[in-house]
């Protein structure tokens, strides 16, 4: 055990950055609910391009986050509530659920 953490020690010394990259983004499409994630980023421009991406077309950024968490949930009727700046995806994903209302889901979180 100690040589595994010798090891990450090391390579987190030897390349600073690449052991976590904190950026993370969430795209939605509101015509037809197309949604996506993107975690794990050295930025946030590179975060939200990937959510863009990984949505298609007409999506756009409803949330991000930097070494944190955010979720996402959508509803009956088109409503979405969001919840950012969390240490757990479990409480993200509680207060975009409690901010989106009844017979709301969670869709997308994504955590650094």
């Amino acid at each position: 055990m100690k040589a595994i953490a010798a090891v990450v020690a090391f390579v987190m010394w030897v390349v600073p950055g690449a052991a976590v990259a904190g950026w993370g983004a969430i795209a939605y499409n509101s015509a037809n609910g197309d949604s996506s994630e993107a975690d794990g980023y050295e930025s946030l421009g590179a975060a939200e391009s990937a959510a863009l991406g990984y949505c298609g077309g007409g999506c756009r950024i409803i949330n991000w986050e930097q070494n944190s968490c955010i979720a996402f949930a959508t509803g009956p009727g088109g409503v979405w509530g969001e919840g950012h700046g969390y240490s757990t995806s479990g409480a993200a994903i509680s207060a975009a659920i409690s901010y989106c209302g009844g017979g709301c889901g969670w869709r997308e979180w994504a955590c650094n």
